[in-house]
């Protein structure tokens, strides 16, 4: 990113223009010193009038690259008083973003999915497709399986505490599920059409049942669980403006990675009969659990109506 004079026509970041917007060309900027270790863990970062003097950017320009990067939990959080710094590996377990980020950078991107939604997972690839059709990376296939709760099934969660046959919370969930089980597919699919990524297969398919926890695994080399909770909430329903009081599932955004292939840990043991390492058999069941749910049970999910 070449620097620029202040007070040039910046805060036209042309969103749908050929060029990039000038936010993520400064979050490209810094991520890569991030990620390449020439900034270090805990660093401070450079006050924001300072990136907007170096780059000659505006003030809204620099905290929209502050947030993205906040968003892929490079950077921790800022205090009042206090610069934002980058965040410590092993201080926050890093967001889905962070970590899908990752995968895109790869040649060969494959991502298997269980979750209740797909929101977080849909705003996470929506940024990766911006940053392919910037150039930041040009992967040269992406396959992606997502199972998700169908939308025929009566599923315990959301429910109204009051009144357990009413169905209001459940459309709901079909609703939020169809927007960016929707989403997700196109965001995906227009980078093929575009002729941005060669081979791009996503694949959509309901289970009858509801998740306990979320799971991604991420290029046949990472495994993220995370698991969700149930709360007692209030619902508003837009149609007829009647506010529910629901038990719904929730998740804190937590994710538990697992690695393995060559830049992973050394095992922590080994089957009893000299078998492959724990951890190798741990992604080998994950792997099963979701092959034969994927090829036995799940059905192409309907994204309209």
């Amino acid at each position: 990113m070449t620097a620029r004079t202040p007070g040039s026509a910046d805060e036209a970041d042309r969103e749908g223009g050929r060029e990039a917007p000038r936010y993520r060309q400064l979050a490209h900027e810094l991520r890569a010193m991030i990620l390449d270790g020439r900034m270090a863990a805990e660093q401070v970062l450079p006050k924001q009038s300072q990136l907007q003097r170096r780059y000659g950017v505006g003030r809204g320009t620099v905290q929209s690259a502050l947030q993205l990067l906040r968003d892929e939990g490079l950077i921790e959080e800022g205090v009042s008083g206090r610069a934002a710094r980058v965040a410590r590996p092993t201080s926050t377990l890093q967001p889905l973003g962070h970590h899908i980020a990752r995968a895109f950078s790869a040649r060969r991107v494959s991502l298997d999915v269980w979750a209740l939604t797909a929101e977080q997972l849909s705003k996470a690839v929506q940024n990766q497709a911006m940053d392919i059709r910037e150039g930041q990376h040009r992967p040269e296939s992406i396959a992606v399986r997502v199972l998700l709760p169908d939308l025929d099934t009566h599923h315990p969660y959301p429910r109204n505490v009051t009144d357990p046959d009413d169905l209001r919370p459940l459309l709901r969930l079909r609703h939020v599920i169809r927007t960016y089980a929707g989403a997700l597919e196109h965001s995906l699919t227009a980078l093929a059409e575009e002729q941005l990524v060669p081979d791009v297969r996503v694949e959509i398919r309901g289970l009858p049942t509801i998740p306990g926890e979320k799971r991604y695994i991420i290029n046949d080399a990472e495994i993220l669980t995370g698991f969700y909770g149930i709360r007692r909430s209030n619902m508003y329903n837009n149609p007829d403006g009647a506010s529910l009081d629901i038990l719904e599932l929730y998740s804190d955004g937590s994710l538990f990675p697992a690695t393995r292939g060559p830049g992973s840990p050394a095992p922590s043991g080994h089957g009893p009969d000299g078998g492959p390492p724990l951890e190798e058999a741990w992604f080998d069941q994950v792997k099963q659990w979701f092959e034969t749910r994927w090829e036995l049970l799940a059905r192409p999910l309907p994204l309209s109506g």
